[in-house]
Formats: structure tokens, C-alpha cells, sequence
């Protein structure tokens, strides 16, 4: 009894000391602003601006499905060819929020070859499976022990595993095959947007290319509750950072690094579930868009493409008197302020474009710039069996053959129909 006991004992304090040991990896403070050095968006808008056509895409919140449906549009892209490139060639930037943050991160570093690399590698997969396998290992309990660890550290070692490895983002702005890649979190407390970029990490005084782009991809996929924050330090205040108009009110959350040393980042949807924000905030860091001529050197067209696979699952809860249960009130708690801003985001969007068309917008050589907005949303399919299948696929990280195919297949379908998109196709050839 006795020398069960003393091993039951050393059990415990070997788990204890293991725990002590996982401790979360902060990235490298800086000290000055360098504002030609880092991951920054500017310096690929003033490279991409040579061209005659800028072009973005915005993949939404929603698990695999969004993924998939993210997947079906670069597909279709690919496949569309003008002059000898694709439209998937032309693409400069990718935005990414949650589920579709894990596409943007992947077409970003690996270009061309998402098609068909990342449908094997991630929409087949049983993604949601393995995180599961992780989080209740035996091996691994010592470490979600730690107050310093959690699954959402669990989810970031998965995504390394599957997809992006250790790379970190000083080696994804020299080595990426894709378009420039903007991945946005919520910092938990204040409930502010966290964009992956150099631009914003310059408020935290932080060295973003220190960090691994799977943590990034982790946080802005870390669903509250099933998955724990992830934590991030901050150095605020300590690099004479002087922030520009439109980030002031941001940088007061983070200039006082000594009552605030960490940061704690949730999902990126519940700030900005479409991808869009962070492009109607573009025209207030930077200036107006169309205006920059770093932009506007010789682009004629400026391409936006919205993502959006926001589902519409079906439910019972109002055909009876019973109180409704803890999962469908955490949904709705989570899920109704998310479709609200969603709208209201997607309402000023429509409103810059018409904006930005009724100015009188030319480039350096005099050439007027046309602003094109193709939003692709799965509510938007017409009435079939197809729009109701995919309307009812739920936000997992696991999905069926036959769910990957019907969303690839509304991917299709929203191109075909989308005026905005066949009167590009038309301008562009």
C-alpha cells in the first residue's frame, strides 16, 4: 500500500513539474519602428500597383465549410485564363477570418498549388478528429495542466503538423508563392480586430515576423469555448511608436505594456466573420484606396471578391414550449451578433464601392480606375436541393466527400450567376 501510494505520489509531482515547464513562447519586442522592414501590406500594394488590375479576395467564418466553398472559388479561378495567367494568378491579396483564415494562410504560402494540394491535405481530412485525439492524449494532459497552455495551443500543433510547419512570417514574406496574406483575431479584452500584419503588430511593439503563421491561423480560429485563447505578449509603448490617425484609439488598448504584459486572442469572426473590415479600413491608413498612386500607377480595375459561406441551419427550438438547451442558447449567443455586424459590414462595403464608382477616380496616366465588388454568399444561391444541403452544413473542421463536392458545386453556381463577376470576366478579356 505503502509503495503504491509513493508511485501514485511521484505521478503527481511528475505531471506538476511537467506542467510548470509548458510555458507559452513570446515573440521578439522591438525597439524602433522600421516602417520599410516586416510583413507589411503597403509594400505590396506599391509593387502589385504596376499592374492594370489590383485584385483582392475575403474568405469568411465557418469552419471547413468556408474553406471548402473558398476552395470551389479559387478552383473556378484557376481555370478562368486571361491572357496567359488565371484569374487565381492575379490575385494580390488574401484576407482571412476563422475557418477561412486556414485557406488564406495556405494559398498565400503556397500559390498555384492550393489546387488540388489543400483539398487532399484539409478539407479531406478529418481535422476536427485529430485536434480531438490531441486534446485527450495522455501524453499530452501534463501539458493542458499548465495555466500557460490550453487546446487552442493543441489546435496551432495540428495546423503545424498538416499544413504550414514552423514557418514563421519573416520567411512567408520571402518565400511565398501566393498572394500577400492579412489573418485577423479578436484580442479577447478590449474586443478589438488583431490584424497579422507588421503595421499593427508596430502598435504592440512586437517583431511579427517572429511568429509562426500556425499560431496566427490558431487564433483566428479559436472558437470560444471549444478552443482555449492564444496568448500573446506585448511590449506596447517601449518603441516610440507614433501611431497614425486611424490606429490611435487602437494603440491607447496597448501603449501601457506594463498593466497589460499579454494579450489573450479569440476567433477572428466575432470582430469581422466576412474578411471585409480590414479593406474598409484600408482607405484610413493609407489614404483612399483608389487615390494612392502607389496604387493607381497603372491599374484600371480594382477587383474585390467576397466569400461568405454563412449557413442557415434549420431549427426546431420555436415549435415547442420547451426551454431551449445550453448548446442552442451558447449558439445564438455566439452566432446573432456575428450575422448583425455581418450585414452591417457588408452594407458599408457596398456603400464605399458605389462611392468609390461616382468619383471621378483616374490613374497616373489619366486612365479612369473601375472599382468591381463581386460578393459570392451561399444565402445568395437560388432555390434548389443544392442551397439546401449546404445551408445545413455545420461549422465543424470535418466534413463529408459529398458536403466538399456540394460546396465546390456552389462556388460554381455563385460565379455563374454573379453579374458583377461575368461582367469582369467580359471587361477583363
Amino acid at each position: 500500500m505503502n509503495i503504491s501510494r509513493f508511485v501514485i505520489n511521484l505521478g503527481l509531482i511528475s505531471i506538476l513539474s511537467a506542467c510548470s515547464l509548458v510555458r507559452y513562447q513570446p515573440i521578439e519586442p522591438i525597439d524602433t519602428i522600421n516602417k520599410n522592414k516586416g510583413y507589411r501590406l503597403e509594400q505590396i500594394v506599391q509593387k502589385s500597383g504596376k499592374d492594370d488590375v489590383f485584385m483582392m479576395i475575403a474568405f469568411s467564418g465557418g469552419g471547413t465549410r468556408a474553406a471548402a466553398l473558398g476552395y470551389g472559388v479559387l478552383n473556378a479561378l484557376a481555370q478562368e485564363k486571361i491572357g496567359r495567367q488565371s484569374l487565381l494568378d492575379r490575385i494580390d491579396v488574401v484576407f482571412g477570418v476563422s475557418g477561412g483564415s486556414v485557406l488564406a494562410a495556405y494559398f498565400s504560402l503556397y500559390g498555384a498549388e492550393t489546387i488540388p494540394n489543400f483539398e487532399r491535405k484539409f478539407l479531406k481530412q478529418n481535422f476536427q478528429g485529430a485536434v480531438t485525439d490531441r486534446v485527450f492524449s495522455l501524453a499530452n494532459m501534463p501539458r493542458l495542466f499548465s495555466p500557460e497552455f490550453g487546446r487552442g495551443d493543441l489546435l496551432q500543433e495540428q495546423f503545424e503538423k498538416e499544413l504550414f510547419g514552423k514557418t514563421t512570417f519573416a520567411e512567408l514574406a520571402k518565400k511565398r508563392k501566393g498572394p500577400f496574406a492579412v489573418i485577423s483575431a479578436t484580442e479577447m479584452n478590449s474586443g478589438v480586430r488583431i490584424d497579422f500584419t507588421q503595421d499593427f503588430f508596430d502598435v504592440m511593439c512586437l517583431n511579427l515576423g517572429d511568429l509562426p503563421i500556425a499560431r496566427a491561423v490558431a487564433a483566428s480560429s479559436a472558437v470560444p469555448i471549444i478552443f482555449t485563447p492564444i496568448t500573446l505578449n506585448n511590449h506596447g509603448g517601449r518603441c516610440h511608436y507614433q501611431p497614425p490617425i486611424s490606429l490611435q484609439e487602437t494603440a491607447k488598448h496597448y501603449e501601457n505594456s506594463h498593466e497589460r504584459p499579454y494579450l489573450h486572442l479569440l476567433d477572428g469572426g466575432l470582430t469581422d466573420n466576412l474578411g471585409l473590415r480590414h479593406i474598409l479600413d484600408i482607405s484610413e491608413m493609407y489614404g483612399d484606396l483608389s487615390r494612392q498612386s502607389s496604387l493607381v500607377e497603372n491599374v484600371r480595375h480594382l477587383v474585390i471578391i467576397s466569400v461568405n459561406a454563412q449557413n442557415q441551419l434549420k431549427s426546431d427550438i420555436d415549435l415547442s414550449a420547451a426551454v431551449p438547451d445550453t448548446v442552442a442558447m451558447i449558439n445564438a449567443v455566439i452566432n446573432v451578433p456575428i450575422d448583425h455586424y455581418s450585414k452591417e459590414s457588408l452594407r458599408q462595403f457596398h456603400k464605399l464601392v458605389d462611392e468609390l464608382n461616382q468619383k471621378p477616380l483616374y490613374n497616373r496616366r489619366g486612365q479612369p480606375v473601375t472599382v468591381h465588388f463581386v460578393s459570392l454568399n451561399l444565402q445568395d444561391l437560388p432555390d434548389s436541393a443544392l442551397r439546401e444541403k449546404v445551408l445545413n452544413i455545420p461549422t465543424t473542421f470535418k466534413l463529408s466527400a459529398a458536403e466538399i463536392n456540394q460546396l465546390k458545386e456552389a462556388a460554381a453556381v455563385l460565379l455563374k450567376q454573379s453579374q458583377e463577376y461575368q461582367q469582369l470576366r467580359r471587361i477583363l478579356k
